[in-house]
C-alpha cells in the first residue's frame, strides 16, 4: 500500500522533456512509481487532472538561513513550488560567529533582510554545526542546502578593516571555512559589492576558493559590479573557477541601468566560452526589472570601513557627507542613479517611509536626495532596505532563455499575516518562481513550459550534484509540485508584496504535503542537506 497516488497527472519530468499523462506512486519519503496506477491502494489519493505535476522547485539563491530560525514554515517560499533553498548568499550566513568580533559582525548583519535578521535567536549558535543543528531541530518545511559566507568569515576574523589579510589571518580564515565544510556547508559565497566581502583582492578569494574545490564544493558569487563593471565582475568569477576547479554560481545574473543593458549578451557570451573551454560556469536571476539590498549599499565602499559604528560616524560629519556625494556621483554603485528608481522598502524605525521612493521623500522634506538619504540613514541607524529599479525587461526575456541559467528568488522566507507581513519587500520573496510560469511562459511565450521547470528542478539538481532530486522518477525523493498552467501566476506587487501567488495547488517535501489546496499545511518535513 501507497502512502499517497496522485492520478491523471501531466508530467513534466525535469528533463526539458515533453510532458506525459501518468499517475504517481509515493511511499515514504520516495517516489515509488510512476505510469498508469489503477489498483494500489493508498491513504491519500488526489486527482490532478488538468494541472502539471514537476519536481519540487530549487531556488538557487535564497536567504532563507535568515528567516527560518524564526519562520520554519518558510511560508512565501513553498507557495511557489519551491522545495529546496540554497541558502547563505552574497558573502551573508548566520554563522560561524568568533567571541571576539560576534556583537560587530550580528550588528552588521542585522541591516540585511529588511530587518529579519534583528529578530533572531543568534545566542543559539556559534559554530556552522551549530546553526544546522538548530534549525534540524526544530524542523523546517523546506530542504536547505548551507553554504558558508566569505564576508561573514572575514568579518569575523579581521572586522570591517579594508586592505589584504596578513597569513594569519588568511590561515584563521581557511581555518573556518575548513570547519565549516565539514560542519555541512556545500561551499562559499561572496558578496563582493558589500564589505568586508568588497575589501576583498581576488588572489585571497582565490586561495579561500581553492580548499572549496579540492572538498567538492561551489563557489557562489555576487559579483563585484553588475552595472559598468559587469564584464570584468563575471571575468574575475571565471578566474576563480579556473584557478580552484570549483563549480561557479553567478548569482541573481544582472545588467543594471540603461548605459550597460548592452553588456548583459556580452556577459553571457563571457559565460558560454568559460564553458566551451570545460569549466562549469552557470547563473541565475529573478525575473524582476528592480533588484534590492540594504540601502547603505549606496554609499561609497570607504565609508563603511570599521562598520557600522564607523559608517554612523562619518555620516555625522559634513565634510565625511561632501565626499560621499562626489564618490557617489563619480562611481560605485550609486553612480548615474535616479532617485525616482530607488523605492524604500523596509524601515523599522520609520515605517513612514515605507513604498515611497527617494525622491518623493526628498522633495516632500525638502531636502537635496541626497541629505534626505544621509539623514534617513543616520536617524534609523542604517537599518532601511530598498528596491532599485534598473534592468530591461528585452534583457530579461533574453536571459531567461539562456541554456544554462536557472532561477532564484534573492528572498527569505516571509508569510502574508503576521509579525513576517511587515514593510513592502520587493516581490521576489512570494511571487519569483510562478511570475516565470506565468508571465514568461504563458504569457509571453519566452520559453516552453516543460524548459522552465527544467531550469527550476533538473538543471539546478544537476548542478548541485542532488542526484535523488529534481527529476520525476521511480526511487527519487518526492518533492513534487502540483500547480494549474493555465492560471499559475505571481500575485505579489510592489505597492502590496504580501500575497501569494495563485495556481499553486499542492507542493510535498519529502512525501508529505507542506501546501495542500493552496495552503500551508504547517508540516515541517524539510532536511538539512549537508555536504557529505
Amino acid at each position: 500500500m501507497c502512502d499517497t497516488i496522485i492520478k491523471n497527472a501531466l508530467v513534466f519530468d525535469g528533463t526539458a522533456s515533453r510532458p506525459f499523462e501518468a499517475d504517481l506512486a509515493l511511499k515514504g519519503p520516495t517516489i515509488s512509481e510512476v505510469g498508469r496506477i489503477d489498483h494500489t491502494r493508498a491513504a491519500t489519493v488526489i486527482d490532478a487532472g488538468g494541472c502539471a505535476v514537476a519536481p519540487g522547485f530549487i531556488d538557487m539563491h535564497s536567504h532563507a538561513d535568515f528567516s527560518l530560525p524564526v519562520q520554519p514554515t518558510a511560508d512565501s517560499l513553498l507557495h511557489q513550488g519551491i522545495t529546496s533553498a540554497v541558502v547563505g548568499q552574497c558573502g551573508l550566513s548566520p554563522p560561524p560567529l568568533l567571541e571576539e568580533t560576534r556583537h560587530e559582525v550580528v550588528g552588521a548583519l542585522g541591516g540585511f533582510f529588511s530587518g529579519v535578521a534583528r529578530s533572531l535567536p543568534w545566542g543559539e549558535w556559534s559554530s556552522f554545526e551549530g546553526y544546522l543543528d538548530f534549525l534540524a531541530r526544530g524542523g523546517v518545511s523546506l530542504n536547505v542546502l548551507p553554504l558558508v559566507g566569505q564576508g561573514v568569515i572575514r568579518a569575523s576574523v579581521m572586522g570591517y578593516a579594508a586592505g589584504r589579510a596578513d597569513k594569519d589571518q588568511l590561515g584563521k580564515m581557511k581555518a573556518e571555512l575548513s570547519k565549516a565544510l565539514d560542519q555541512g556547508a556545500i561551499g562559499l559565497s561572496t558578496g563582493l559589492i558589500y564589505p568586508p566581502g568588497s575589501f576583498t583582492p581576488t588572489d585571497e578569494l582565490i586561495e579561500l576558493t581553492r580548499i572549496v574545490g579540492r572538498r567538492g564544493g561551489f563557489y557562489f558569487s555576487h559579483i563585484r559590479g553588475e552595472g559598468d563593471t559587469l564584464l570584468e565582475a563575471v571575468a574575475e568569477a571565471i578566474c576563480i573557477g579556473r584557478e580552484t576547479g570549483s563549480p561557479v554560481q553567478i548569482s541573481h545574473f544582472k545588467a543594471a541601468r540603461r548605459s550597460n543593458w548592452d553588456k548583459s549578451a556580452q556577459a553571457l557570451e563571457l559565460i558560454r566560452q568559460a564553458q566551451s573551454q570545460g569549466l562549469d560556469i552557470t547563473a541565475d536571476l529573478y525575473p524582476y526589472r528592480a533588484g534590492s539590498t540594504s540601502l547603505k549599499t549606496l554609499l561609497p565602499e570607504w565609508a563603511h570601513v570599521g562598520g557600522p559604528a564607523e559608517t554612523l560616524r562619518r555620516l555625522s560629519e559634513p565634510a565625511q557627507r561632501s565626499r560621499m556625494t562626489a564618490d557617489m556621483q563619480a562611481g560605485g554603485y550609486a553612480r548615474g542613479i535616479d532617485f525616482k528608481d530607488v523605492l524604500i522598502t523596509s524601515s523599522p524605525r520609520r515605517t513612514a517611509y515605507e513604498g515611497r521612493s527617494v525622491s518623493d521623500l526628498a522633495a516632500g522634506d525638502g531636502r537635496d536626495p541626497y541629505e534626505w538619504l544621509f539623514n534617513a540613514l543616520a536617524e534609523t541607524e542604517l537599518d532601511m532596505s530598498m528596491a532599485v529599479f534598473g534592468m530591461s525587461e528585452a534583457n530579461r526575456m533574453q536571459e531567461i532563455q539562456d541554456p544554462s541559467m536557472m532561477i532564484g528568488t534573492d528572498g527569505v522566507g516571509l508569510a502574508a499575516s503576521g509579525p513576517m507581513a511587515r514593510g513592502v519587500p520587493h516581490p521576489r520573496n512570494y511571487g519569483a518562481f510562478p511570475r516565470v510560469l506565468g508571465r514568461f511562459v504563458r504569457d509571453l511565450k519566452v520559453i516552453k513550459l516543460e524548459e522552465a521547470v527544467y531550469k527550476m528542478s533538473g538543471l539546478p539538481a544537476r548542478k548541485l550534484r542532488l542526484v535523488d532530486r529534481g527529476l520525476i522518477k521511480a526511487g527519487l525523493a518526492a518533492d513534487l509540485v502540483v500547480f494549474d498552467p493555465a492560471t499559475v501566476a505571481d500575485m505579489a506587487t510592489y505597492d502590496q508584496p504580501h500575497q501569494y501567488a495563485k495556481g499553486i495547488i499542492h507542493v510535498l517535501v519529502n512525501g508529505r504535503f507542506v501546501v495542500r489546496d493552496a495552503a500551508h499545511t504547517g508540516d515541517q518535513p524539510g532536511k538539512i542537506l549537508r555536504r557529505s
